[in-house]
């Protein structure tokens, strides 16, 4: 599978939870004597059971979000290392079965699954979650590429700070699609106007300032659940409450956006 092709990427990085020689030693210390440790397992679960709800937590707010949210760098690391140690424990815990099996005088379990099969369910529930989040910041990504390659140059007065939010590979894919689309916008019929109309970005004072860049939704009503008591906040122009932890509100997304990012509200 893609991801299964592709967790060297980000184990390999700085700062990642597992990397070098430790990967290897978990990796030899998972099973003792061809058994596998379960007091490493329960850890494991529990630990994958944290990254996991944060992991949805991220992707649900993402899928909410009309910008583009921080790129959650520690949560989808730790993820990828954990898929990769239970990767691991499957193939051993698998390996342990087959041996059972073919050892045992009462011969092939009659049950429709093994535990290896529950292990690698909670993989894929990984997987797909994590495929969500990346996806739908691609989308996103897609569709406000001019804006974010804008920020790149020097001496832009770019509206946003979205740039910021995007991991190394997010940058190079937004500059790349900005490239494609100025050059196809071009190639379509823009090269035959003068060549200081020929920008999709703010190119005052010939052209359009900063009106032409797509721009997120910021004003879109969401619904947020709070998850800490934030005290008095202002609502709207007129309106001022005391939110508590467990409130649910209906407002504009810049209302709550401050307090999203710091991970005191969430998005549903």
């Amino acid at each position: 599978m893609f991801f299964e092709e592709h967790l060297d990427e980000a184990l390999s990085r700085e700062g990642s939870p597992v990397i070098g020689s430790g990967h290897a030693a978990n990796s030899v210390n998972i099973s003792v004597g061809g058994v596998v440790d379960n007091a490493f397992l329960l850890a494991s679960r529990h630990a994958t059971g944290d990254l996991l709800k944060s992991l949805i937590q991220a992707t649900e707010n993402e899928r909410c979000a009309p910008d583009i949210l921080p790129y959650p760098e520690a949560v989808i690391d730790g993820v990828i290392a954990q898929m990769a140690l239970q990767n691991e424990q499957i193939r051993l815990l698998s390996a342990e079965e087959k041996q059972k099996a073919a050892t045992s005088s009462t011969g092939i379990s009659l049950l429709p699954f093994k535990p290896s099969d529950i292990m690698a369910l909670e993989v894929q529930r990984a997987q797909f979650f994590l495929v969500e989040l990346l996806r739908c910041r691609l989308r996103k990504i897609e569709s406000l590429a001019l804006t974010i390659h804008y920020e790149s140059q020097s001496g832009a007065n770019a509206p946003t700070h979205l740039r910021d939010h995007l991991s190394h590979n997010e940058v190079i894919v937004a500059d790349r699609l900005a490239e494609l689309i100025t050059r196809c916008v071009r190639q379509a019929g823009l090269q035959s106007v003068p060549p200081e109309l020929q920008q999709l970005v703010p190119n005052p004072p010939y052209a359009e300032g900063v009106e032409v860049l797509p721009l997120p939704d910021v004003d879109r009503y969401v619904f947020c659940v709070v998850l800490d008591d934030l005290g008095v906040v202002r609502l709207g122009e007129d309106a001022e409450q005391t939110v508590h932890a467990g409130e649910v509100f209906i407002v504009p997304y810049h209302t709550f956006r401050p307090y999203i990012l710091e991970g005191r509200v969430r998005l549903v």
